[in-house]
C-alpha cells in the first residue's frame, strides 16, 4: 500500500509541475503583452491583464492541488506497539 501512494504522491506531483511547465511560455508571453500595451491601447492592456491573472490563477492552482496530494498522501507514523501483560 506504501509503494501506491508513492506513486501517486509522485505522479500528481509531477502533473503539477508539468502542467506548470507546459502554461510557463504563455504566461510570460501575457505579460509581455501586458506591459507593452499598457502605454499605447488600454483595451488591449485590459485584455492581456485578465489573460495574464487567468493564467497565473491557472499555474497557482495546479501547485496548490499538486502540493495537496503529496502532503494528504504521505506516509504515516505508525503508533509504537503497545506491551501486553
Amino acid at each position: 500500500m506504501q509503494s501506491f501512494r508513492n506513486i501517486l504522491r509522485w505522479t500528481f506531483l509531477g502533473l503539477a509541475l508539468l502542467f506548470i511547465a507546459w502554461t510557463a511560455p504563455e504566461l510570460m508571453h501575457n505579460f509581455r503583452e501586458w506591459r507593452a500595451a499598457l502605454h499605447g491601447d488600454p483595451v488591449a492592456a485590459r485584455f492581456w491583464r485578465s489573460a495574464f491573472y487567468l493564467d497565473l490563477t491557472d499555474t497557482i492552482v495546479a501547485l496548490v492541488v499538486g502540493i495537496a496530494f503529496w502532503f494528504v498522501w504521505k506516509p504515516r507514523k505508525r503508533a509504537a506497539p503497545t506491551a501486553q501483560l
